[in-house]
């Protein structure tokens, strides 16, 4: 068909014209002269109740005019025209312009749904993208999202949070803070925005919350800032919290280096105790007092463990340091605050007598000789006593301690102890033979000098030694054997095995009225290695006997006349070169004990003893063994 609006050809059935949209009017398809103009046969058209209308007389469907012209085109007269128009030829047809003029004053009040609907839902759709693309991609858009209580950025819930700490919405901004942060934790500005979470938390009520966000700030990202210092010394100051400000505040001045932490933290604590003494090294003993400027408490430690001042000790009067290396730490303690820790060290070692000096020249003599020993000062002895009416009081107890010498002496060529015999100023006559005197010099301090030796050889006889050659006259120690033994002594009391440390293999034990005697077993069978008596019928060697006295028995062997040592013990002779041996022991008040021992070249050593009562002997014994027995 034709689109009588715009005169372009239209498919059949359609309702809306493709080219310019306008609604076709509804009738059935076109008879007669419009059917032939489209090109299709004519049919005759249905009335409305269904019957056949003749092709030759249409209805008058275009007016009175229509059928008026059609009249006189068959020999009628013509109509004249409406409104002026100039008459239409008969048999012309008007023109496309008369046409789309006539078409649209006879569609003026048709509307085109679908173009107006598919235009509508283009421009939601547009509308929807760019709603979408605002919401999703603008700050604006994420900002109206979070306050809708949608999800949102970062940045959008920050700038939230802070209209609602704005506003007083303590909670909700506290609580928007933390979502944005859990959400974006390293963003370039953190710094700031943390800052923002604390500021809420304190608002909020939660200044613990917002200490916890500044220390978070100097631990990590802001390790040199004093401005976060400050935030959480403010904090600990309005929470009275001094000792952890105090620290705080020893933090802060390390890390950032601003003087203000050092100056603030000068004026909250004590100030730090000081010595009496300064630091370094000491020759003498030293009294060290320590001060409070402030007066407060002092707690001091004499070493490098242990905290101040829990294990402190409170400080009463001067601390006392002899020699060595002292650590000396000590803090002022005003209520619940410490002061800085006070730490000095001293090495403190105090000046060695100088080794006594012997008045006989070392060498050999003709005769017995006599030795005087003297100490010599040192030269700090000298300089304190030179200061005289000078001198401290200190320093006088120094200079007491170090003239109060004692000089210890030996002839046995033993180095001296603190046991050995003291010599008392006499002279001390050296013994017959061959003799090494040594002899040191302990000052108040109990510091020991070094050593002085001193040989000497006096051309005179003396007794031997103690050795393989002095045997009892009824038997050889480590050489007779158990079936010898018995023949002289006769059959035991009693015999049994035993054990014995002292010597290898195993012993036998012979108990008689007057004593015992002890084998052990050799390859050679059983073999005497020990022997005790108490019988005046049995003589020891040298014809030594019970009931001598010490002085008897002592005269027969080398006895370098040595006095007494501290303990009553005495050295008789001390031979190491050629292993042998002398001593008395002093048991008890009543009772002693002399020792003459020499070492086998199998190593066993033998040991005769004397056994004393009231100085006289009443048992003697002799023994074998790696120890040597007693």
């Amino acid at each position: 068909m034709i689109c009588e609006h715009c005169g372009n050809f239209v498919p059949d059935g359609s309702m809306v014209c493709p080219q310019c949209g306008t609604q076709l009017a509804t009738r059935t398809r076109e008879t007669g002269l419009a059917a032939r103009r489209q090109g299709r046969p004519d049919r005759p058209r249905e009335d409305k109740q269904g019957s056949q209308m003749p092709v030759d007389n249409p209805p008058d469907a275009y007016g009175a005019d229509y059928a008026r012209r059609r009249a006189g085109s068959e020999g009628m007269r013509p109509v004249a025209p409406k409104n002026g128009a100039q008459p239409m030829k008969m048999g012309a047809r008007p023109s496309g312009r008369e046409r789309q003029l006539k078409g649209r004053r006879g569609h003026r009040g048709m509307i085109n749904w679908a173009l107006l609907g598919t235009v509508l839902l283009g421009v939601l759709i547009v509308a929807g993208v760019g709603a979408f693309a605002f919401f999703r991609f603008t700050d604006p858009g994420q900002l109206i999202l979070a306050r809708m209580g949608r999800e949102a950025n970062a940045t959008a819930l920050w700038t939230y949070g802070q209209e609602l700490l704005d506003q007083g919405y303590l909670d909700r901004s506290v609580a928007t803070f933390e979502k944005a942060y859990a959400q974006e934790p390293e963003r370039e500005d953190i710094y700031n925005r943390l800052f923002q979470l604390a500021d809420a938390y304190e608002a909020a009520g939660r200044p613990a919350d917002a200490e916890a966000v500044y220390v978070q700030l100097y631990s990590t990202i802001a390790e040199n800032d004093p401005e976060v210092y400050r935030q959480v010394a403010r904090l600990m100051e309005s929470q009275d919290r001094r000792m952890e400000l105090a620290a705080l505040l020893k933090l802060a001045y390390e890390k950032t280096g601003d003087n203000y932490f050092r100056r603030e933290r000068e004026t909250l604590l004590p100030a730090t105790p000081t010595a009496s003494q300064e630091a370094g090294s000491r020759k003498f003993e030293q009294d060290v007092e320590l001060m409070s400027p402030e007066g407060y408490e002092i707690y001091y430690v004499l070493s490098d463990e242990g905290q101040l001042p829990e294990d402190g000790i409170l400080y009463t009067e001067p601390i006392h340091l002899g020699e060595g290396i002292h650590v000396v730490r000590a803090v002022a303690v005003s209520s619940d605050l410490v002061s800085d820790e006070m730490r000095i060290t001293y090495s403190i070692s105090i000046t060695r007598p100088t080794a006594p000096y012997a008045s006989l020249a070392p060498g050999v003599y003709e005769k017995r000789q006599r030795i005087w020993l003297k100490y010599i000062p040192t030269e700090d002895e000298v300089l304190l006593e030179q200061k005289g009416d000078r001198r401290t009081d200190q320093e006088s107890a120094i200079l007491s301690k170090l003239k109060d010498i004692t000089i210890y002496y030996t002839l046995d060529s033993q180095t001296p102890t603190s046991n050995s015999p003291i010599y008392t100023g006499e002279s001390v006559l050296l013994p017959p033979g061959k003799s090494m005197v040594k002899a040191i010099a302990v000052n108040g301090f109990g510091k020991v000098s070094n050593v002085m030796e001193r040989t000497y050889e006096i051309k005179q006889s003396f007794r031997l030694y103690f050795s393989e050659s002095d045997n009892f006259n009824e038997f050889t120690i480590m050489v007779t054997d158990l079936d010898d033994f018995m023949r002289k002594f006769g059959s035991p009391r009693e015999q049994r095995e035993i054990q014995d440390d002292t010597i290898d293999g195993d012993a036998i034990l012979l108990t008689y009225d007057w004593g015992e005697a002890r084998f052990y077993m050799t390859e050679k069978g059983y073999v005497i290695y020990s022997f005790e008596t108490s019988s005046g019928a049995i003589n020891g060697p040298r014809k030594t006997k019970i009931g001598m006295s010490e002085t008897d028995v002592t005269s027969l062997y080398r006895d370098l006349g040595m006095v007494h040592n501290q303990d009553g013990s005495r050295s008789l002779y001390h031979d190491d070169q050629n292993r042998k041996y002398a001593m008395m022991y002093h048991l008890s008040a009543f009772s002693d004990r002399i020792d003459y021992s020499y070492i086998r070249q199998d190593s066993l050593t033998v040991t005769l003893s004397y056994y004393l009562e009231n100085s006289r002997v009443v048992r003697i014994g002799i023994h074998s063994g790696n120890n040597g027995g007693s």
